[in-house]
């Protein structure tokens, strides 16, 4: 178990020991001062009403009102020091949370982005909020001890056991009932996720009369966390009963004690009803940390995930700036296990492109061919072996650095919610002359020209703007060739493109060869093996030719002619 003070969270509260020591002084300050009502009701009894004098009461409720208001203006400023703690560490963690469960998902790891930046809100609302201020305040009760010890030491003993006794029975209730609603809160995000990525597909499953089994699958989800959150309530009542008995019974079991004391002239009327209200005194932190209890669990469970997810990113050096990559690719004995796979996609694969050259990638349905691009560009880690650009590793590269030498054109085209120009530029800041130039080497620029707002029409799952697919393919083009790359990595590029369009492409792949750019196209189309300078045929992960185009496709129809030949040997036999 890491320790508090190393953990990323623990590590920044404890750089903020100072500011949280000033808050406790605070409480302890606010705490005392709570104690006037009573020294005011002993006073009232004792003097004002055995004196009959009007000044004296005039004079204490004075000081009450005073310090009341001293009371109100320290809590105004333990308020402001805890709001700025937690606008400091959402500050401090909020980068860092977003990069860490960003690369997570480029992984494909169970990341849950939602979830994780609601916790960051969560845990500052704890730190703002009334849960940790309860917890603060725990440790002042013993202030409603030692004035129990004041009055007499057998009110100060009750009053030690009657906290005692609440804090045992809070303690119980959160040995019985803390981990099941950790699990209920996480089957709860669980639920939400289904749900979320139910709706992404919401066109395509009502089209298909998919609702009620869509709607099935959430249910599932959300039945557990219904029977989670039922299980937790029944652990909680069984506690909870008991709890709530002594809440009502020992304000007045001390009103008893204190007329017991008071018979035997131990003490003075007026501490009678002193009594009762010391025991609320000692008891509220505890009532309070009851009332917040789910609260509680929720940041003890931020706090954890926060900490689960900084610690891997923490542990990750920052890459060394290095020079602008020229595209100069290696690949040696690489092997690829993609997430959730046992079995590796890629095997043992080797090879090199030189800059300023083009690799074309064939072969059958799931040959890997998609796994090669999403490890060429670092989405995906080798499992074996080495991917190096320029000699570096790839997972060496910073992604920040290497990022605008790099272009990508997945399968699968997806926009940011943005504007096209802002889509076009990476969402980075916008360089009107690169973009256009991008969406004009496209044949993109006059059909833009035409979208409702031009260059700032907004698209991405956001918007209700809808394009064609030959439309959504040509911009994802354009993002990756925006200010010319030196690696461009093509996943089928060409699959909704119409033959204006292909040769478009193919143009662009000529003209990014002749200024020194490697090009690696995955696909089908004689359009680019045509243009190819090497051909990479795989096949169940492995690579079974690897030369000059033109050799490798003469190879495999000398093949398939001797394939063919035989077999008509074989039937005329």
């Amino acid at each position: 178990m890491v320790a508090f003070f190393k953990t990323p969270v623990g590590a920044l509260l404890f750089k903020q020991t100072r500011v949280l020591w000033a808050s406790l002084v605070l409480t302890f300050f606010i705490e005392l001062v709570a104690l006037g009502p009573i020294i005011y009701m002993l006073n009232t009894y004792d003097r004002v009403v055995s004196s009959r004098s009007l000044v004296t009461l005039i004079s204490l409720t004075v000081v009450l009102v005073l310090v009341y208001l001293f009371s109100g203006t320290m809590e105004w400023v333990r308020t402001q020091i805890m709001v700025r703690l937690a606008l400091k560490l959402d500050w401090e963690l909020g980068p860092d949370v977003f990069d860490a469960a960003y690369r997570n998902q480029t992984k494909n790891r169970d990341v849950n982005i939602h979830q994780l930046l609601g916790d960051l809100v969560s845990f500052k609302q704890f730190i703002t909020s009334g849960p940790a201020l309860a917890l603060m305040e725990v440790p002042m009760a013993l202030i409603a001890i030692l004035v129990g010890l004041l009055m007499h030491p057998i009110l100060a003993v009750f009053t030690a056991g009657a906290m005692v006794l609440l804090l045992i029975t809070t303690y119980v209730q959160q040995k019985l009932t803390s981990g099941v609603l950790m699990s209920a809160n996480n089957q709860y995000a669980q639920a939400n996720r289904k749900a979320m990525m139910l709706m992404r597909h919401v066109e395509t499953s009502y089209a298909m009369g998919m609702e009620s089994a869509a709607r099935k699958l959430w249910y599932e989800e959300h039945k557990k966390y219904l029977e989670m959150q039922t299980s937790a309530s029944e652990l909680a009542g069984s506690v909870g009963g008991m709890i709530g008995l002594l809440n009502k019974l020992l304000p007045s079991l001390a009103l008893g004690l204190g007329a017991y004391l008071a018979i035997y002239d131990m003490i003075t009327a007026s501490m009678v009803f002193a009594a009762s209200m010391l025991i609320n005194k000692a008891i509220g932190p505890v009532q309070k940390i009851l009332g917040h209890w789910k609260h509680i669990i929720e940041a003890r469970q931020a706090y954890q995930r926060l900490n689960d997810l900084l610690l891997d990113y923490h542990t990750k050096p920052k890459a060394m700036p290095l020079p602008a990559p020229q595209g100069h690719l290696v690949l040696k004995d690489v092997s690829v296990t993609p997430p959730m796979c046992k079995e590796p996609v890629l095997d043992a694969l080797s090879f090199d492109v030189q800059a300023g050259s083009i690799l074309a990638v064939v072969g059958p349905m799931g040959s890997g061919k998609s796994t090669l691009a999403k490890a060429l560009v670092g989405l995906w880690p080798v499992s074996h072996g080495s991917i190096r650009l320029d000699g570096v590793e790839m997972s060496s590269w910073d992604r920040d650095e290497i990022g605008p030498h790099l272009g990508y054109v997945a399968q699968d085209v997806g926009f940011f919610d943005g504007t096209v120009a802002q889509n076009i530029a990476r969402l980075g800041e916008v360089d009107p002359d690169a973009v256009v130039q991008a969406a004009q080497r496209v044949g993109m620029h006059e059909v833009i020209l035409k979208f409702p707002l031009g260059y700032n029409t907004p698209i991405g799952d956001g918007s209700a703007f809808v394009m064609s697919g030959g439309q959504r393919q040509r911009l994802s083009i354009a993002r990756a060739i925006y200010k010319n790359p030196r690696l461009l990595i093509l996943d089928e590029p060409n699959s909704a493109l119409d033959d204006e369009g292909e040769k478009i492409l193919a143009r662009l792949v000529l003209e990014f060869k002749q200024q020194g750019s490697t090009v690696v196209a995955v696909t089908h189309r004689p359009s680019l093996l045509g243009l190819a300078d090497r051909l990479l045929v795989l096949q169940a992960g492995k690579a079974v030719a690897l030369g000059p185009t033109q050799e490798v496709i003469q190879m495999f129809q000398q093949k398939q002619a001797a394939q063919t030949t035989a077999t008509a040997s074989g039937d005329a036999s």
